[in-house]
């Protein structure tokens, strides 16, 4: 049972429409994995100082807030994420440029497909 635990990979969604995350949610969960919703940027921030994350799919607008804190602390601890929008992805690939850029709408295959590729990414390494 214990290698059962370690098998669920944990999942954190930062999206600030509610249907986009339920259906989001019920994707990932369909995929069993264990999936940590937050709809706003402090919410995200505490699930990703306080949680196990294996891998996470950020929307860079949150109500009028710049997801960027959440992509630096993700990138901080080495977990692989991608970030999404329906705007313009350029200037944060400059500055993420390892980070998978996605525009919406994402398809529930490309989402699936994107996340698979997330949790088979080697760990980054834990140097600063």
């Amino acid at each position: 049972m214990e290698a059962e635990m370690e098998d669920c990979k944990r999942v954190l969604v930062v999206e600030d429409d509610p249907v986009v995350a339920m259906v989001m949610e019920d994707t990932l969960r369909a995929m069993g994995l264990e999936v940590l919703v937050d709809l706003n940027l402090v919410d995200a921030l505490n699930d990703v100082e306080a949680s196990r994350l294996d891998a996470a799919m950020i929307d860079v607008g949150l109500r009028g807030e710049n997801a960027w804190p959440v992509m630096a602390a993700l990138q901080k601890r080495n977990v692989p994420f991608a970030v999404m929008s329906g705007g313009d992805l350029s200037g944060l690939a400059q500055e993420f440029p390892r980070v998978r850029m996605v525009n919406k709408p994402v398809s529930v295959d490309t989402l699936q497909q994107i996340v698979r590729e997330l949790l088979a990414s080697p760990p980054a390494s834990a140097g600063g």
